[in-house]
């Protein structure tokens, strides 16, 4: 059960105490750490400071502080015209000592660097809630046993045991490519843990001595869609068709209880059994070794009935071919394109960037327009690459249009439009990605 602890208080600093003391009691609560407890109190305090500085000054901050098994959330919900918070963007030039850009945003800059990922929804024109999450630390997977006698028959059924997920988790980060895998497979406790919190499902193939022969495992994604990995399976060369098939059997019959319209997958196996899924197109992945395309699978569980997205003119032939292509009934509206209305409100824009350093992957989601957005995702791409990230791409969710209309800016700083994922976000999400020079 999460531990949730709700306060609200005037937009003054002199309340900033108050929340760091229920920030160090929730994380200890959760077995955080020292350091990662630190680092969330640190983020609320410096969050809350900034904040109190440009609310709204006759509207309270909302401050709720969610405890998880494997993470804390501090959700920040205040109001504030022309939200600007550039300092936060991975391309942000400055350091901590205040040379740089952005050295007046010190203590923005030391919130969003100290936190393991931040982000911002928008609740009306002028209304936000900010969420900055730090994670438990969890040891890195073991080696798993070299060799296993399997005995056949198999089974395959939703699992719930946390050694048995760990030590499914930990083979497959050792058999299979980390494209392939979530990032928590590295450290197959969190992964028991976000199983534990509802975040994943899985299923579990069996022999009949109940060694794991095969995981599949899945998270929701957006109110109508669910993101599968896998199948990833253990059991011989000879086995492993039938132990894929048992598990998209027992994955699709879970499923298809729920009020889900779509299933897809970025990340599945090449051990996925033919004639399950349909291809939504494909992915580049990019590495030392050179570049692969990566088929995308997807299986609508419903008869598809509909929706409406945004586009702006750039993006609208793109779009109209591919739901042409996958026969998906949509109504297209006509985003105004980024600046056709005149300076934006404010000057910095906002991407959150998640990055995962085992797929040398990295992922950018549009929270705030700007007039500085197509420096900025110049910026980031440049930041990126000299990081070793080889792999960029950017999702923007057509149920809004103000994030349609960015697609002209994002085009011209060299991100092509991939693919469409439906249902992936509070609408469909159009998948953008950055082909790195080689």
């Amino acid at each position: 059960m999460d531990t949730i602890l709700s306060l609200t208080t005037p937009p003054d600093v002199a309340f900033a105490r108050v929340l760091t003391t229920a920030a160090e009691a929730l994380a200890q609560s959760r077995g955080l750490g020292k350091r990662e407890s630190m680092r969330f109190q640190l983020a609320v305090e410096e969050f809350f400071t900034y904040l109190a500085q440009v609310a709204h000054e006759d509207c309270a901050i909302q401050t709720v502080l969610t405890g998880k098994p494997y993470q804390v959330c501090a959700s920040l919900q205040f109001q504030a015209s022309g939200l600007c918070l550039g300092a936060l963007n991975a391309s942000c030039t400055t350091s901590l000592d205040g040379a740089g850009e952005a050295a007046n945003d010190l203590g923005l800059i030391l919130a969003g660097r100290v936190a393991d990922r931040f982000r911002l929804t928008r609740d009306g024109e002028s209304s936000f809630t900010l969420h900055a999450e730090v994670d438990k630390a969890y040891p890195a997977a073991k080696a798993p046993p070299s060799t296993v006698t399997f005995k056949p028959p198999y089974r395959a059924g939703l699992e719930h045991d946390p050694n048995r997920l760990m030590h499914a988790a930990a083979l497959a980060a050792a058999r299979y490519p980390a494209w392939h895998c979530p990032a928590s497979f590295q450290t197959p406790g969190k992964f028991a843990d976000l199983v534990r919190a509802g975040q994943f499902t899985c299923v579990l193939a069996l022999d009949e001595a109940s060694h794991p022969a095969g995981l599949l495992c899945w998270a929701r994604s957006g109110e109508k869609g669910l993101s599968f990995s896998g199948p990833f399976v253990f059991a011989p060369q000879e086995d492993a068709p039938q132990v894929a098939r048992m598990l998209a059997d027992a994955f699709l019959a879970t499923v298809a209880r729920e009020k889900i319209e779509i299933v897809f997958s970025e990340r599945a196996t090449q051990d996925t059994p033919d004639g399950y899924f349909e291809t939504l197109g494909t992915l580049t992945r990019y590495d030392e070794a050179g570049q692969s395309e990566q088929p995308v699978l997807y299986r609508h569980l419903r008869e598809d009935m509909g929706e409406t997205v945004w586009a702006d003119p750039a993006l609208e032939g793109f779009l109209r071919g591919v739901y042409d292509r996958l026969a998906m009934c949509r109504d297209v509206l006509a985003a105004q394109p980024f600046g056709a209305s005149g300076p934006s409100e404010r000057k910095s824009s906002l991407f959150s960037t998640t990055m995962d350093k085992g797929k040398g992957l990295a992922v950018l989601r549009p929270l705030l327009d700007g007039e500085d957005m197509a420096a900025n995702l110049a910026g980031h791409v440049r930041v990126l690459s000299d990081k070793g990230f080889l792999n960029i791409l950017l999702y923007m969710d057509l149920s809004q249009a103000w994030e349609a209309s960015l697609a002209g800016p994002v085009m011209d700083a060299g991100f092509k439009p991939r693919l469409v994922l439906p249902f992936a976000g509070r609408s469909d999400v159009a998948v953008f990605q950055y082909a790195p020079a080689r």
